[in-house]
């Protein structure tokens, strides 16, 4: 009996065994051979990841998404995340790739591993045109609302150490809480004020502070060289033949900032 259960046990990881390989740790063959590759992506992020009045999704991100699927000759799945479990479910194998705005800084490197920028974007402190913010002392004892897990969080705790920072848990409630009056202004990307004035009739929501650029990148678990190599010359290739360029300017009106980094 003990013989037997010792087999079955072993039966049963070795089994276990390619079926968490299938994502996460996959190789660009795995993914072909599996005829689809899954990419969490933030569908509640306009300009990057949003649904169209017929509940399809579509954005810079899945643009970029369903470009690379193809070129990869696979079917695209989405895996949908938020700015919280967007790097969990890339670590924990439930998606093989990440793609929802995401910032590259050391600390998430040591989660996953980036590729090369694919596109980049502003950070801003946002606020009606009649709110008085010239600088970052101006910020002091006002409220700003971001979303909880991203970039902008810690950039304003320290540009703006005295303002109350309102973290919320998506883009979506961060813009609401601005547009009812929760907070004072709110801290987001560059091209979130045009879009904020468009859902407000007769609002005029305006960039006051810049908190830098960053550039954005595709998250993928840590030791996949071969997924890396792979999405990096994905980059490359649709970098230089204007592609990426592209599908940024298609959402944001403008072109992708040059030269954009690799690494």
């Amino acid at each position: 009996m003990r013989k037997l259960f010792a087999f079955l046990l072993l039966l049963a990881f070795a089994l276990a065994g390619p079926a968490r390989a299938q994502i996460g740790t996959a190789t660009t063959d795995d993914i072909i051979k599996r005829g689809k590759i899954l990419i969490a992506i933030d569908t509640n992020n306009p300009p990057w990841g949003m649904l169209d009045t017929s509940m399809k999704p579509e954005g810079i991100d899945i643009d970029v998404a369903n470009l690379l699927a193809k070129y990869m000759g696979v079917q695209l799945e989405i895996v949908p995340v938020t700015s919280q479990n967007r790097i969990p479910f890339i670590v924990t194998g439930k998606a093989d790739l990440v793609m929802a705005t995401l910032t590259i800084t050391p600390e998430r490197a040591l989660q996953i591993w980036f590729s090369d920028p694919y596109a980049a974007q502003e950070s801003i402190i946002m606020a009606p045109a009649a709110t008085s913010i010239g600088s970052f002392a101006d910020l002091k004892g006002k409220k700003v609302s971001v979303v909880r897990g991203a970039i902008q969080a810690p950039m304003v705790q320290k540009l703006a150490p005295d303002a109350t920072l309102m973290q919320f848990d998506n883009d979506a409630t961060t813009i609401q809480a601005l547009m009812t009056k929760q907070v004072d202004a709110t801290a987001t990307g560059f091209l979130i004020p045009a879009q904020t004035n468009k859902l407000q009739p007769g609002a005029n929501y305006e960039k006051k502070l810049s908190l830098g650029w960053q550039h954005i990148a595709i998250g993928m678990r840590r030791g996949n060289v071969d997924l890396l190599r792979w999405v990096d010359t994905f980059i490359y290739h649709t970098r230089n033949n204007g592609e990426l360029n592209g599908i940024f300017k298609k959402y944001s009106g403008v072109d992708l900032p040059t030269p954009m980094p690799s690494f």
